[in-house]
């Protein structure tokens, strides 16, 4: 019983101190240092071998101008039984501060002598000196250790250093020494290389990596070497020369693995570099044993024979007619067929032809999932024709294949946009009410806009006149009629009858343009949004399209800057937030850190 009660106590000891520590740290970011000192010196008081509770207190005396008393406490903590070379690091930097330089000097080299008796006091020394940014001294700490018992490891915190002080060859150096023994640090290490390494392959750190790569690789041919330098060229954008390494890859591995030619021909069939990224599908069709990777590759290569300008539609239709004669539809095949039925009806407006492709597929081995896309694909052409209650059963029937899936929570917000479209702004609200609360952001925040959308104008008007007007227009989008519903926004904003319509209807029309790329009228609308409605909940929206509108049509990235920077400070909530502080950042020419500050 004595002992539970002993440990009972020990722990609310444990607690109240953790608790009172939390408080005073609470009181130094606020800059309230007075009442966070009285805190700190009661916790040292009790526990006088804390280094911890020692820095936090000298560091609330430094924050109070308290320099003698800092100097003090580290001093007389300095006199207590044992080494403490990391505290004679913190002394030595509060003299240097005062510019007692040789003061400091004397405590920096007694520190760092005490290396020689404990190589593992490498570790906290050179962590000291890195604090304040005594790079020299932390380089010198950890060679020495290093020098004096070579099993001990500090090649990262190196490699940190060298980063640091831009010694970028003996950083590689050191960083592709820790890879060669463990190939697993690659993964790792890439946060590291995205600081240093950027798009411009003249970039001082880009040469060194590839320098030293290349050097190794002619010494001693290894398939990291291999990796990397894909890595290193697919981050330069130069695509052909990451290519030629995966190629040399393959051939050199023993599994003959064809994933990575695959995952590199999507990087460049995404940046719409179509040439190579056929060429690339087509090194995979021809070297994978996998049947997923095959199909995938035909895919995507019938959508680049989609974009070419030097191909008919009837020359496209061909190509996957013959592809189908050959193939059965199945679970590989099911999504070229839905690519072909989706060619159909919506870039050779036969709806007809679509469904009919689409019922063939009926008796094919198809997973659930792929059922409820065909499902999905079906209403969406239902719809198009005006046909909304097939295309709502259809909706539904999809939903049910695949609950609680993204397909089944795009499915319900296609039945809300439809309903929405058919002026049943109830039941539309009914469904998006529970989709704003969908795992998915981008259904969540497209389910809010809309119910927000519906909710500002339907209770504001008793008629829903203008409401009516919008879904009227929203679906001739939806039907590639631009031209009608253009015109049915103009009127809107000619003879609206509430204010709450003006920002939807401004940022439609902005979008019909940008779709139709007549950025002039498009820039026009999103700064009318922008200028007059600034906390309508779709100016996040209009900053982030003229943003990318001046950046990637215009080319004005100086004004493409403010508009990203707009979202930074005024919509910090926004989805697109991160896009556009990355974006922001690339144009002010910051190094890109993933997760850096502006």
């Amino acid at each position: 019983m004595q002992k539970i009660l002993i440990f009972i106590c020990f722990l609310a000891v444990n607690l109240s101190q953790a608790q009172n520590k939390s408080l005073a740290e609470n009181y130094a970011d606020q800059g309230e240092y007075a009442k966070a000192l009285i805190i700190y010196k009661d916790l040292y008081q009790q526990n006088k071998k804390s280094q911890t509770l020692l820095i936090d207190l000298v560091e609330t005396y430094k924050n109070l101008d308290s320099i003698g008393k800092a100097e003090d406490v580290l001093v007389d903590f300095l006199k207590s039984p044992g080494d403490y070379p990391n505290i004679e690091v913190e002394l030595g930097y509060l003299y240097q501060q005062e510019a007692q330089n040789k003061k400091a000097k004397t405590l920096y080299n007694s520190a760092m002598s005490k290396i020689e008796i404990r190589p593992v006091y490498a570790y906290a020394i050179g962590k000291a000196f890195q604090k304040y940014g005594l790079l020299d001294y932390a380089q010198q700490t950890y060679e020495k250790a290093q020098e004096i018992r070579p099993s001990t490891n500090f090649l990262i915190q190196l490699a940190q250093i060298y980063g640091e002080q831009s010694k970028f060859d003996q950083m590689f150096e050191m960083y592709i020494d820790l890879i060669e023994k463990n190939k697993r640090y690659f993964k790792m290490l890439n946060q590291i290389f995205n600081e240093f390494i950027t798009a411009d392959p003249q970039n001082e750190a880009n040469l060194a990596l590839k320098k030293i790569l290349l050097k190794r690789n002619q010494k001693e041919p290894l398939l990291i070497y291999n990796e990397i330098l894909s890595w290193l060229f697919t981050q330069q954008n130069d695509y052909q020369m990451a290519f030629i390494q995966e190629k040399a890859i393959y051939a050199r591995s023993e599994d003959k693995n064809s994933h990575r030619l695959y995952e590199l021909a999507k990087i460049v069939f995404d940046e719409e570099n179509f040439l190579l990224a056929e060429k690339i599908f087509i090194e995979v069709q021809e070297k994978t044993q996998y049947q997923n990777l095959f199909y995938d590759s035909a895919q995507h290569l019938f959508l680049i024979l989609q974009k070419r300008d030097n191909l008919s539609s009837k020359e496209v239709e061909e190509a996957y007619r013959s592809f189908f004669e050959k193939e059965n539809t199945d679970e590989y095949t099911l999504p070229i067929l839905l690519d072909w039925a989706r060619f159909k009806a919506f870039q050779n407006n036969d709806d007809k032809a679509a469904l009919s492709l689409l019922d063939k597929s009926k008796t094919a081995k198809i997973r659930k999932s792929q059922q409820a896309e065909l499902k999905i694909l079906k209403a969406d052409i239902f719809l198009r024709e005006e046909h909304f209650s097939q295309a709502l059963l259809l909706y539904a029937q999809a939903e049910r294949l695949v609950p609680n899936s993204d397909l089944a929570r795009d499915a319900k917000f296609k039945t809300a946009q439809a309903s929405y479209f058919k002026g049943d702004f109830k039941w539309a609200l009914t469904q998006l009410d529970i989709l704003k609360t969908s795992v998915s952001e981008l259904i969540a925040n497209d389910a809010m806009e809309l119910a927000l959308h519906i909710k500002d104008n339907a209770y504001q008007d008793s008629t829903q006149t203008d409401l009516k007007k919008v879904a009227r227009a929203d679906f001739l989008k939806f039907q590639d009629k631009d031209t009608e519903a253009i015109k049915i926004l103009e009127d809107v904003l000619t003879d609206y009858k509430t204010e709450e319509i003006i920002d939807k209807t401004l940022y439609r029309l902005a979008q019909l343009h940008q779709k139709n790329k007549d950025y002039k009228q498009a820039t026009h609308y999103y700064q009318l949004l922008v200028d007059g409605y600034e906390k309508s909940i779709l100016a996040d929206n209009a900053n982030y399209d003229l943003g990318l509108i001046y950046k990637e049509q215009l080319e004005q990235p100086k004004k493409a800057q403010t508009y990203f920077e707009s979202i930074i400070f005024n919509y910090p909530d926004s989805i697109f937030f991160v896009d556009a502080r990355r974006y922001f950042r690339e144009l002010r020419g910051d190094k890109i850190k993933d997760d850096a500050d502006i």
